[in-house]
């Protein structure tokens, strides 16, 4: 979610230079990457690392629901 914000604060400052006459010094600098400690977000994963997440999460419930319900299954049958 900070990716997402970040981009549409660089693209709202752009548009305020752009169509409200602003210097480019007006933007408020951002930190230096050195500064900021890498989080979650930051390394690479972004969206796809979290739907990846929640996929592997939905298969091993499914998984783990399967096996309860082959389990009940063999449990009726003997």
């Amino acid at each position: 979610m900070k990716f997402i914000r970040r981009t549409r604060e660089e693209k709202l400052y752009k548009q305020w230079v752009k169509r409200g006459d602003l210097s480019p010094e007006a933007i408020p600098q951002k930190e230096s990457p050195s500064d900021v400690p890498v989080g979650r977000e930051e390394k690479g994963r972004g969206e796809n690392g979290q739907s990846l997440r929640m996929l592997y999460i939905l298969l091993g419930v499914s998984i783990l629901v399967f096996c309860i319900g082959l389990v009940l299954l063999l449990a009726q049958l003997c």
